[in-house]
């Protein structure tokens, strides 16, 4: 936590580097995340729930880590993955992070980044750090401060820019969701939920809320949500309580077992079958 915070210092005034933050704990909640983000001042940059999984895998992050660092490059590839921050030992980087000069590597390969070529006025600087961080509401008040104003042309274009590349990406997140639908339906469910929240004013949150709907009628999403719902009441309230071996065995392993027979075969419960190993490893 204090390293993405470190870094997020070194370079937030650096151009086209988007830091966020994942919580993949599977006990965690929306509202236990917000808690820590307020504790540990994760802001302004973006923090997302991954209870079920997903990001997690995706990123190839173990299920059990309690920080795991990823650095993607402007081309989408893995820069760095690893458990914590490891240093250059010898050479001309002796004693500097090694995911440090990846992403500098990066920046100097993709130096248009995720903004493009387009020149930021100095009155817009800020606003274009919000869009490199994805933080769509505290860009929307930094525009605001300076495209009305007539002296100021080059803002209110540069606005314009901005607002239009968020629609492009609206967009082409809308057509991923729909052709996620058809081969994933329960990953597209959850990225459904998502953009309705991420973007509550859009013009297509109508229909992307519209397939979820539809999505959250099909047998799959209907298994994953029970075995989502049951964790939290059933395993969830238990395991924060559980700190021995011996109550692990005698009141987790019983609803854990239970729990598995109805949704072992889900991919929530297949992620809960894990975190639990992992909280019986250490409590031993």
């Amino acid at each position: 936590m204090s390293s993405l915070l470190k870094d997020y210092e070194t370079y937030k005034k650096n151009r086209n580097v988007t830091f966020v933050g994942i919580n993949t704990s599977i006990t965690a909640t929306l509202k236990t995340m917000e808690s820590q983000v307020k504790q540990f001042k994760l802001q302004p940059f973006a923090n997302m729930l991954d209870a079920g999984g997903a990001t997690a895998a995706a990123y190839h992050v173990p299920k059990s880590a309690p920080f795991w660092l990823v650095i993607l490059d402007g081309g989408g590839k893995i820069a760095y993955n690893a458990s914590r921050g490891w240093s250059w030992s010898d050479g001309p980087d002796a004693g500097k992070f090694i995911h440090q000069t990846q992403l500098e590597k990066s920046l100097k390969e993709y130096p248009e980044g995720i903004l493009g070529s387009k020149a930021v006025p100095k009155e817009m600087e800020t606003a274009a750090h919000y869009y490199d961080l994805q933080q769509f509401d505290l860009l929307e008040v930094e525009l605001r401060k300076y495209e009305g104003k007539s002296s100021m042309p080059a803002c209110k274009e540069f606005a314009e820019h901005i607002r239009r590349k968020i629609a492009e990406s609206r967009k082409a997140r809308k057509e991923q969701i729909e052709a996620l639908s058809k081969s994933e339906p329960v990953q597209a469910y959850r990225e459904a939920i998502a953009f309705a929240t991420a973007y509550p004013a859009a013009p297509e949150r109508a229909s992307v809320n519209e397939l979820g709907r539809t999505l959250l009628k099909t047998p799959e999403v209907k298994k994953e949500l029970e075995a989502e719902a049951a964790f939290q009441q059933v395993l969830v309230p238990e395991l924060k309580k559980t700190t021995t071996l011996d109550r692990f065995l005698k009141v987790v392993q019983p609803l854990l077992d239970g729990y598995l027979k109805s949704f072992g075969a889900t991919q929530y419960g297949s992620a809960v079958k894990v975190a639990c190993d992992a909280h019986k490893a250490k409590v031993k």
